[in-house]
């Protein structure tokens, strides 16, 4: 039985992020032939990084499924759905600055369970729209902690990954209840280049607050959130709520590990993925909570991805013939 845990948790993942990528490819080639060759070649990278995890899956050890440790981040991952959601919709403070400020307060306050409060608190960004009442929001907070509980050991060290849990909780949710997600358009490269620059900002500042400055990955994802939440409507007027969701989403990014990424280099390169995929991820899945988690997640395994097939080839070169 216990074999079998990871394994399904592999498999929801998995199937949650290739399917939202594969959405976005769609979007792009109707787009642009360029942006869908882009966005195919980071699906391709994503497809090859998923495949390699799927090889160590039988390294991954767990002591049981329901464990007094796994049953109280469970717990944990419903009470940071809850008091993100209460945060975004009741106290109208939106859902990065409710993401943002539940990650840093938990990281403060209780280190030992904010990874699984942050991925509830990424659940809670969901519109309410797509998440009407506190109900729907507990059933979410319920299905993304055994979702949780699945998914210990899998896919580690990726950021994004958190989100990816709560977004998987919200659509299994979502179909159940028969909820509606919302749509937007692509924007245009007169602001899509300004989503790059500040993807890419944001990967890289997380990633120092997380790696460099050893601060953890909630605490740097919730610092950057929040002040990109707070400076950029100041500085962009028309659109700094956009960028800051783009911030924050980016800042999923840099909760990377320094297992994954050993330097901060390959967070550019995340960020720009980040930036692109955000683009593309705009007519689908509007307001599912975990989205921005998604789309980090899926950028950080595809340039991993295309790092080991770098790494594999340098190998390769240097076997005698």
């Amino acid at each position: 039985m216990n074999k079998s845990i990871p394994v399904i948790g592999f498999v929801i993942l998995s199937i949650l992020v290739l399917a939202a990528f594969g959405m976005m490819t769609y979007q792009a080639w109707l787009s642009t032939p360029v942006s869908g060759i882009i966005l195919t070649l980071v699906l391709l990278g994503l497809v090859f990084e998923v495949v390699r995890e799927g090889r160590d899956l039988p390294k991954v050890k767990i002591s049981g499924f329901f464990t007094r440790k796994n049953l109280l981040n469970a717990l944990a991952v419903v009470i940071g759905a809850l008091i993100s959601y209460t945060l975004s919709i009741q106290l109208k403070l939106g859902p990065v600055v409710a993401a943002g400020l539940v990650e840093i307060v938990v990281a403060i306050v209780l280190p030992d369970y904010a990874v699984p409060v942050a991925c509830g608190a990424f659940a809670g960004m969901a519109s309410q729209g797509f998440m009407p009442h506190y109900g729907i929001m507990a059933v979410t907070g319920i299905i993304a902690g055994i979702i949780f509980m699945l998914a210990t050991g899998v896919f580690d060290g990726f950021g994004g990954k958190l989100g990816a849990m709560g977004a998987a909780g919200c659509f299994i949710t979502g179909i159940c209840f028969g909820s509606e997600l919302g749509s937007g358009k692509i924007p245009g490269w007169d602001v899509g280049w300004l989503i790059l620059v500040y993807a890419v900002i944001a990967a890289v500042a997380a990633y120092c607050i997380n790696v460099y400055l050893k601060r953890g990955a909630v605490m740097a994802s919730g610092i950057v959130g929040v002040v990109g939440a707070l400076v950029l409507p100041a500085i962009h007027p028309e659109i700094g709520s956009t960028l800051a969701i783009v911030f924050i989403c980016a800042s999923f990014a840099g909760m990377s590990s320094a297992k994954r990424f050993s330097s901060v280099w390959p967070m550019i390169i995340a960020g720009l993925v980040v930036g692109i995929a955000f683009m593309y991820a705009m007519p689908i899945l509007g307001g599912l909570g975990g989205k921005l988690g998604t789309i980090a997640f899926g950028s950080v395994m595809a340039t991993r991805g295309y790092l080991d097939l770098f790494a594999s080839s340098k190998k390769s070169e240097k076997l005698p013939a």
